[in-house]
């Protein structure tokens, strides 16, 4: 064993008063603060009991006396229990601040054996270790609660015992288990003004964490206080009597029931609402503001009573029929026009045939399912000015657009209608010959679709409904569809559908253009040429090559300690996915990570026990070429043997017991691959306890993971005190030692301080 100090022997991080102490190794036992059992000594004379009794809010309302004993806290877990300012809030609800600090922010909260999460009602989380709890929700009035809080390990808890209301029982007895809640109190059910739904209402119960709903003693449904059930779904007749009933659950059992009769009111006489102006006396001649129905310029409308906000969409026109849809029910009672009726659709809205209004004034009258409410609309039909056809041109551009680009996000399972790119209007002569022509780019595999229709009617004007092309990610391709209109519009559009299914991609249009023929010229016919693509690269793995199109992606392989590219410098993680725009050589990574068998002593000075590791490659790379680059690093971690034994002989970056991690800072000799670690400053006392090191390797990853590999180690091999090496060096007859490094040894030996 060489125990000369060396140049560059890697002395690498010096710690300073640094004692590797088992003692200084805090292992925190399970423990509980109990509240004092004599709950009269809950006073608001908190300064002769200590800050162990801390004065509660006091209130119009109630009184809240907060007890715990400190000195059986550890001081990790709660600060403080206190009800902030004691106002009430504009609610009149009080809250409860837990505030708790070394075991955040996963420590759990416990009311009366319910657990407290985290955006529950009536629950406010102000940090990460500070929750405001509403007491409404979550303390019993008049009672004792019980308040817990645990670390996030269940090692540590505490325990608070929070008196309320205005006066304290005297009672010694201490009860901390969860009991069943008490039955819900002020249940009322309201029925609403369709005579349909009764909603359910009652005051929380502060232990309850759900709430069932009975029917004439029979278990139905769970509910939530304002839960609605239906006249429907319970099967309930008109004037017949029925029990409602609602009972409190949670964890230590169910409530008794609170029940309240109902009677089912009959509904009431179906009317429909009018007023004067929807008298047959009524002269709609005499209205002055009359509104374009959207979309038309023959026809306007006006609606009666005041009722606008009831017309959620205005009347438009949807191709050849007209449309509005209104707030009132999910269905009609009756939809009538010119007192001539029309069947009712499902749904809020109406949809009425161009040809069914006449010349003049129309009235519409749409009634609720219900026949509570009813909406007027007039309508004015101007006669249609005959226009003259635009005369026809032989190759003449219709739509000539360039330079658009779209971005399109990823669809899963989307339609093609999700994203347009749109030109209207478009003039479409039934009979003639029509040819489209895109040159598109997209960054990624894309499916797109050329759509001409009528619009407003929304049928397609060629046979064909349409023509699909297919674009490679990262081609150009000019696509051509050649068709001939089977309808005539002066209102058509040339649309192309983007929202297919597939990645999100960047879709630039160099051009859009259509025009319109008596004969399409020769040679012009559908197809979708590729106009250029990209280029290929080769991704090179362990000598086996993979050709890849510009722009796309290259997964690696499962190699635990991933790749290394000799082209870039960098190592990519397994099952890592890049973007190739270039060739790459890669190889994958196979470091192994051994420790020298015992240990020495650090001569220089500040001095103390040193461990070695050696790094080699087990595979093509040389180990210079990967140690030297920024993505790995190395370095020794160091505890003691018995901190190591007891944690399964496992020691590593994610160990949570004490040890030192020490980064290499120097190969030893100018040796790739072989460096030290030492632990110095050791206090006398542990001369003779055994350390053990372990050398590692971290690899940084192009994406930013990391992978460490470490050295195998055990007590035999890898285990040594200082001592024990003192003693060695001793026996060797302090081989290649000068007179002041003996000295170094003897004071080991002796156990002398340095």
């Amino acid at each position: 064993m060489n125990i000369i100090s060396k140049k560059k022997q890697g002395v690498i991080a010096i710690i300073c008063a640094i004692a590797m102490v088992v003692t200084s190794l805090t292992i925190y036992n399970p423990r509980e603060a109990k509240a004092d059992t004599d709950y009269s000594q809950l006073t608001y004379d908190y300064k002769n009991k200590g800050e162990a009794y801390m004065k509660g809010a006091e209130t119009t309302k109630s009184q809240w006396r907060v007890a715990v004993d400190t000195s059986q806290s550890t001081g990790d877990i709660v600060n403080w229990m206190t009800t902030g300012d004691g106002n009430l809030n504009f609610y009149g609800e009080m809250f409860m601040n837990v505030t708790w600090h070394g075991v955040y922010p996963d420590a759990t909260l416990e009311i009366n054996g319910v657990k407290v999460e985290k955006g529950a009602e009536g629950v406010q989380v102000y940090a990460a270790a500070e929750i405001h709890v509403n007491a409404k929700n979550w303390i019993n009035n008049n009672a004792y609660n019980v308040v817990k809080v645990t670390s996030a390990d269940e090692t540590q808890y505490v325990t608070f015992i929070v008196a309320t209301g205005n006066k304290v029982d005297t009672s010694t007895e201490e009860s901390t288990e969860l009991q069943k809640p008490a039955a819900p109190t002020g249940l009322v059910a309201n029925i609403n003004d369709l005579k349909t739904n009764y909603t359910i209402a009652f005051a929380n119960v502060a232990t309850a964490t759900s709430y069932k709903f009975y029917l004439d003693g029979k278990f139905v449904k769970d509910i939530t206080n304002g839960g609605v059930v239906t006249i429907e779904e319970l099967k309930l007749e008109e004037g017949k009597t029925y029990t409602f009933g609602v009972s409190a659950v949670n964890a230590a059992g169910e409530s008794d029931i609170s029940t309240v009769s109902v009677t089912v009111p009959s509904k009431e006489t179906e009317t429909t609402k009018g007023s004067e102006e929807t008298t047959e006396t009524f002269d709609p001649s005499t209205i002055t503001e009359w509104t374009a129905v959207g979309g038309s310029t023959t026809m306007s409308y006006y609606i009666a009573n005041d009722a606008a906000g009831k017309v959620s969409v205005k009347p438009e026109m949807h191709g050849d029929s007209l449309y509005a849809a209104f707030a009132l029910a999910a269905k009609f009672k009756s939809v009538v026009l010119n007192d001539e009726s029309i069947t009712p659709r499902g749904g809020a809205y109406v949809e009425i045939a161009k040809t069914s209004f006449k010349e003049g004034y129309n009235k519409l009258v749409v009634t609720d399912f219900y026949g509570k409410e009813s909406v007027t609309i007039y309508f004015k039909v101007e006669k249609e000015e005959e226009t003259t056809a635009k005369p026809y041109k032989d190759g003449e551009v219709l739509v000539n657009d360039s330079n658009v680009t779209k971005e399109v996000p990823a669809y899963e399972n989307g339609d093609y209608w999700q994203n347009e790119y749109n030109n209207a209007p478009v003039n479409y002569v039934k009979g003639k010959k029509y040819v489209a022509e895109v040159v598109v780019s997209s960054t990624a595999a894309k499916k797109i679709k050329l759509v001409f229709q009528r619009v407003n009617i929304w049928d397609f004007v060629d046979a064909n409904s349409g023509y699909e092309a297919e674009i490679a990610a990262g081609n150009k391709v000019k696509i051509t569809y050649v068709f001939e209109a089977t309808q005539e519009t002066d209102n058509g559009n040339f649309d192309i559908y983007l929202g297919s299914v597939a990645d999100a991609t960047t879709l630039v249009f160099e051009s859009k253009k259509l025009t319109t023929y008596n004969e399409v010229p020769a040679g012009v016919q559908t197809g979708v040429e590729v106009v250029s693509a990209p280029a290929t690269y080769t991704v090179t793995v362990d000598g086996t090559p993979t050709s890849v199109t510009e722009g796309s992606t290259y997964t690696f392989g499962d190699n635990a300690q991933g790749y290394y590219d000799t082209t870039n410098s960098v190592a990519y993680a397994s099952g890592e996915t890049i973007t190739v725009n270039s060739n790459i050589t890669v190889t994958s990574i196979n470091l192994n990570v051994a420790m020298q068998k015992g240990a020495s002593v650090r001569l220089a000075t500040p001095t103390g026990l040193r461990f070695q590791t050696v790094i080699t490659s087990g595979n093509d790379i040389a180990v210079s070429d990967i140690l030297n680059k920024d993505f790995v690093t190395t370095g020794t971690l160091i505890t003691t043997f018995d901190l190591f034994s007891a944690n399964g002989n496992v020691l590593d970056k994610d160990s949570k017991y004490t040890n030192l991690d020490i980064a290499n800072s120097g190969w030893y000799n100018d040796e790739v691959g072989k460096f030290c670690g030492s632990i110095i400053k050791i206090k006398t006392g542990n001369y003779e306890k055994k350390f053990v090191g372990v050398g590692y390797a971290t690899i940084t990853y192009h994406n930013g993971d990391k992978y460490s590999i470490y050295a195998d180690v055990n007590e035999t091999d890898n285990a040594r005190s200082i001592y024990y090496v003192a003693n060695a060096v001793k026996d060797a007859g302090y081989k290649n030692c000068d007179a002041a490094q003996k000295a170094i040894i003897d004071k080991y030996l002796a156990k002398e301080a340095f």
